[in-house]
């Protein structure tokens, strides 16, 4: 391998967080960059599982933290909460539905 390949090669493994000593000198450019995407794939599959659990850990946090901003937008979707709440136990006097949506 040549100079400017190795550089390539190194570029790669900076861009998706590869450790240089992944890069074998015996083996040519195309054999080096096949293991590399290799890597890469395996790398990518596991943080997708990982930033799918993240996400869902900050859906979750958000909803406790901001529960009026979800509250409005499930009522913006014609969504229920009552499974969780339960049913009301009259008719609202003030509906914040309709409020928003005269608005």
């Amino acid at each position: 391998m040549n100079h400017l390949e190795l550089r390539l090669l190194k570029c790669f493994c900076d861009e998706y967080g590869i450790d240089y000593y992944e890069v074998d000198n015996t083996l040519t450019y195309h054999e080096n960059k096949k293991h590399l995407l290799s890597i890469a794939r395996m790398l990518s599959q596991t943080l997708d599982t990982f930033e799918i659990e993240r996400m869902t850990e900050l859906q979750k946090q958000y909803m406790k933290e901001h529960f009026l901003s979800y509250y409005v937008a499930c009522q913006l979707a014609d969504e229920t909460k009552s499974a969780e709440v339960g049913p009301p136990l009259k008719k609202p006097s003030f509906s914040l539905k309709a409020y928003i949506e005269s608005r």
